[in-house]
């Protein structure tokens, strides 16, 4: 049987689904978190997915940051200018103090030619987890339980 059509969020929907969806990963180890963070980035949008980003903070590198920022369905890469006014969510990972040594997982997902070409969320996604599978920083705390998830509307 059949749903019917997906709703449409808007980004501070996705945003509040994303924070209860976060507090609901138990224990919060950071694969998990960013499979949250990445299923919910991909729900249909009335703004366009246009960006993912992973990085550290400062503070030696015990706060982890992922990203997801949104812009209009028509803007184009060259409109730089809207570049500063796109709306989105972070979620800051605060990691523990000693991050033990523990081999990667191995569960990296591929993609098909067709597939690299197509501009949307999925594949978005697909290549973003490609290059995080090439982040050796983002390997060596992938499988470690976070001391805390907090998800901001940027």
């Amino acid at each position: 049987m059949d749903g019917g059509p997906l709703p449409t969020f808007d980004v501070a929907a996705l945003h509040a689904r994303l924070r209860e969806r976060i507090a609901e990963v138990q224990p919060p180890v950071v694969a998990d978190l960013m499979r949250v963070f990445l299923e919910v980035s991909v729900l249909p949008c009335e703004l366009r997915l246009w960006s993912l980003e992973f990085a550290f903070d400062e503070d030696d590198g015990r706060i982890a940051r992922m990203e997801a920022r949104f812009a209009k369905p028509d803007a184009a890469h060259r409109d730089l200018d809207e570049l500063d006014d796109l709306r989105g969510y972070e979620v800051q990972i605060l990691l523990p103090k000693i991050i033990p040594n523990r081999a990667p997982a191995e569960d990296v997902a591929t993609t098909t030619d067709a597939e690299e070409s197509a501009p949307t969320p999925r594949t978005l996604v697909t290549r973003f987890l490609r290059a995080l599978a090439d982040l050796g920083s983002y390997r060596s705390i992938e499988t470690v339980e976070a001391r805390s998830a907090t998800v901001l509307l940027v």
